[in-house]
C-alpha cells in the first residue's frame, strides 16, 4: 500500500511501477483497464498515463494516475473498489510493486527505488534541456500560421504542443539518459 505524502496545490501523481509475470501479461491488462474503468468514476481523478514495456524478461507497467488533491487521491487508495481490486494484483506480478507520489513533472523523472530525488536545480537543468528544443522546434513551424497575431497568441500553439512532448516522449527519455547524473551512486 502506497504511503501518502503532503499535497501539492498542482494536484498529485501517484506512480506504480509493476513487473508482471510474462505469461499473465493478457489477463494483467485486463485487470488493469478493469481498474481503470473504476477510476473514471472517481471524484478527483484526473487522468493517467502507461507506459509499457513488454519485451523486457518481467514485463514492466508503469502507471501514472494523475488527482486533482492529496484528498482525491487517499479516497481513491482508501475505496472499498481499489482495496478489492488489489486484492488480485499478486496474481499477476512476479516482483513487489513499487508506488511513488509526486507534484508537477517531478512524476516524469524515473526515480530507482530508495534513491533521494535529484536536487532542484538538476531538474531545473533537465527541464530546460527538454524544453528549449521544443519551442524552437514549434515556435518555427507555427510561425506561418500565426502571422499578425498578437505576441501573446503566437506563443500559445509553440506553448501548447512544447508541453505535450515535454510531458512525453521527451522527459521520460531524459530522465533515463541522464540516470547516471541525476541520481549518482550513493555512498
Amino acid at each position: 500500500m502506497p504511503s501518502p505524502t503532503p499535497g501539492s496545490p498542482e494536484g498529485v501523481t501517484l506512480v506504480i511501477t509493476e513487473r508482471v509475470h510474462p505469461e499473465q501479461v493478457d489477463a494483467y491488462e485486463a485487470w488493469a483497464r478493469g481498474v481503470h474503468d473504476l477510476l473514471d468514476a472517481h471524484p478527483g481523478f484526473q487522468g493517467l498515463h502507461v507506459l509499457r514495456d513488454r519485451t523486457a524478461p518481467l514485463p514492466e507497467y508503469i502507471t501514472l494516475l494523475r488527482f486533482e488533491s492529496q484528498a482525491a487521491l487517499d479516497a481513491w487508495r482508501h475505496s472499498e473498489r481499489y482495496q478489492l481490486a488489489l486484492r488480485e494484483l499478486p496474481r499477476f506480478t512476479a516482483t513487489e510493486v513499487h508506488y511513488r507520489e509526486a507534484a508537477g513533472l517531478e512524476a516524469w523523472f524515473d526515480r530507482p527505488p530508495g534513491v533521494r530525488p535529484p536536487s532542484f536545480w538538476k531538474n531545473v537543468v533537465v527541464g530546460f534541456i527538454g524544453v528549449y528544443p521544443l519551442i524552437l522546434l514549434f515556435s518555427r513551424l507555427a510561425a506561418p500560421f500565426t502571422v499578425g497575431w498578437p505576441w501573446w497568441a503566437a506563443i500559445i500553439p509553440s506553448a501548447f504542443l512544447a508541453t505535450v512532448f515535454l510531458n512525453w516522449p521527451v522527459l521520460p527519455l531524459l530522465s533515463r539518459w541522464l540516470r547516471g547524473w541525476l541520481y549518482p551512486r550513493q555512498g
